[in-house]
């Protein structure tokens, strides 16, 4: 199988220590899914920026993590209604929603960013790990060709079917199997269809017999989501090649400091 263009670029950028996936933009320190999460991350020097992807009512592809907007927004001050999903509000309406006051009053005025917004954040200086949580794959296929990213960012979802139709529609976009809980059989057997080449998976649940059959099977490996030193640390010495973390900047001290450097190879013999 050939790789997407992107995976030569992910597998450089991994040779030494894992890449540093900031989770949601720095959502640590910022609120998660928003432009100023985006930025901090781009200037955190994150090699990749996951985050997450629905739909507005009228289609237009927003950045958000919940099916409803209660936790992250200000929708109930604006609607005066709770349990609002986002798949029942317009591109407008949801424009109109503070998401930053929630995470602190410095915040206030971060809005919902539309995905296209969020690219241009993101491609000016890291990559896009774009989570496929609800839309069409024709919508999202569509708006990377648009723009001409088909060669430049990367599509996950824990919906592998989802990842499959992606490929199905524009075979050059580099693709992510999500994933939780041990791996089985099943999983071996279904990942092939889906034509990803990057596996992200539960930091809690990937052991490293895993990470080194996907590895020699010519699989990137990426675990989600990765805060503690121990962590990460641990993570790194497993051989991932990428971790998804909140605090992109702690990462980035530990590889700094030699503490979070990948193992390459095999394990020593005992």
């Amino acid at each position: 199988m050939t790789d997407p263009i992107l995976f030569a670029r992910l597998r450089h950028l991994a040779e030494r220590a894992p890449i540093v996936v900031a989770h949601r933009g720095d959502s640590g320190d910022y609120p998660e899914n928003t432009l100023p999460a985006f930025a901090a991350a781009v200037r955190a020097g994150a090699g990749m920026i996951e985050f997450d992807v629905h739909a507005s009512r009228d289609d237009v592809l927003v950045c958000i993590h919940d099916e409803t907007l209660d936790r992250t927004t200000n929708v109930v001050d604006i609607f005066g209604r709770r349990q609002v999903a986002v798949a029942d509000s317009s591109a407008a309406e949801l424009a109109r929603l503070d998401a930053g006051t929630w995470k602190a009053p410095a915040h206030r005025g971060a809005s919902v960013p539309t995905l296209e917004a969020a690219l241009g954040v993101i491609q000016a200086g890291s990559i896009a790990m774009i989570e496929h949580k609800a839309g069409s794959a024709e919508s999202l296929v569509g708006l990377l060709q648009r723009l001409e990213l088909v060669d430049h960012v990367l599509v996950q979802s824990f919906t592998w079917d989802f990842v499959a139709r992606v490929h199905a529609l524009e075979p050059r976009i580099a693709l992510g199997a999500l994933g939780e809980g041990r791996w089985t059989d099943a999983h071996w057997a279904n990942l092939p269809r889906t034509h990803a080449r990057l596996v992200h998976w539960d930091v809690h649940d990937l052991v490293t017999e895993d990470v080194e059959r996907l590895q020699k099977l010519g699989y990137l490996t990426c675990v989600y989501t990765a805060n503690s030193d121990a962590t990460l640390i641990g993570a790194a010495t497993m051989g991932v090649d990428a971790i998804t973390t909140n605090h992109p900047q702690r990462l980035q001290r530990l590889i700094q400091r030699g503490l979070a450097r990948r193992r390459l190879g095999p394990p020593p013999e005992p």
